[in-house]
């Protein structure tokens, strides 16, 4: 939803730095829709509201509207508190737009002080479409789906033992143990690669393939920090994984980094090719010809 904040508008208004304006300044976004702005008023003295879109004329409500004077208008709404006003509990203004875009309206508190008053309030709106606002959350409710579907499957893996009783538990490993294969004279290697490899070891569990890499950092100058790890069939399939630990490799110094990734077994047969990225994208380490082991027929697989 932080995407949300940003608008889609170039030609957005934003209220200047404080001390750069006199009058109150309110930014309106889609995220903050259901925000309330206080604003203070004062009985006898008039506070103007300038919007920079059009408002609705049959979109504006007001609590206690018997004690205000009202000039309602396009993208100016005045209104002046009378003395009935005084000591009285805060009223609510809200104000809807006229182009039909998210935030579609919006909602002011009103609170009123025996002596100051806000004179001016600039309104700000970071509009955007419906469309736009509907695609986004769609969009974050697949992303929740997909994080709930992982907080279960972590809930359910910590329910179990740890250690051997936990590999059996979960159906990982059966009688035969976990399938394992190095493959380090088999694999094929970009020339540009940025780490060289000592190792690489594959493994095979139900739902699940493993690799464990021994990964060296010619650079004697650089550190080389994992960011992120991919796996790519012959058909262009990508496979995505998981990497740990996520640490520096320092400069002339040489460590394991395990890959792992959450697949059906038909996903991970044949031959696929692992790229690994450095934290800003520059630099890649990328091997070809990766296969892993057969999962082995057995009691409790």
């Amino acid at each position: 939803m932080l995407v949300l904040l940003a608008g889609n508008s170039a030609t957005a208004q934003t209220c200047p730095p404080p001390g750069e304006l006199e009058d109150r300044c309110i930014e309106l976004t889609a995220q903050g829709a259901h925000e309330v702005s206080e604003v203070q008023l004062s009985p006898g003295q008039p506070t103007t509201f300038r919007f920079d879109s059009d408002v609705r004329a049959d979109g504006m409500t007001l609590e206690n509207r018997e004690h205000f004077e009202v000039a309602p208008g396009k993208r100016l709404i005045t209104l002046e508190p009378s003395e009935k006003a005084r000591g009285a509990k805060p009223s609510t203004l809200t104000v809807c737009f006229a182009d039909g875009s998210a935030p579609a309206c919006t909602s002011f508190r009103l609170i009123i002080h025996p002596a100051m008053g806000e004179r001016r309030v600039e309104i700000f709106r970071h509009a955007r479409s419906l469309d736009s606002v509907q695609a986004e959350l769609r969009k974050t409710r697949e992303e929740n789906t997909g994080l709930r579907a992982e907080v279960q499957r972590m809930r359910a893996e910590r329910d179990r033992p740890d250690g051997l009783i936990g590999l059996f538990a979960s159906g990982m490993m059966g009688g035969e143990g976990i399938p394992s294969h190095n493959i380090t004279e088999s694999i094929t290697a970009r020339e540009s690669n940025t780490l060289q490899q000592s190792k690489v070891k594959t493994l095979r569990a139900p739902g699940r393939v493993a690799m464990e890499l021994w990964l060296e950092n010619p650079d004697t100058a650089k550190s080389w920090t994992p960011r992120g790890a991919v796996l790519v069939g012959a058909k262009g399939e990508r496979l995505d994984a998981t990497f740990w630990p996520a640490e520096p490799i320092p400069s002339g110094e040489r460590r394991s980094i395990w890959i792992e990734v959450m697949a059906p077994k038909k996903r991970t047969e044949g031959t696929f090719t692992l790229k690994l990225w450095e934290a800003d994208g520059q630099r890649t380490f990328v091997i070809g010809n990766v296969t892993f082991p057969t999962l082995a027929v057995a009691p409790g697989l």
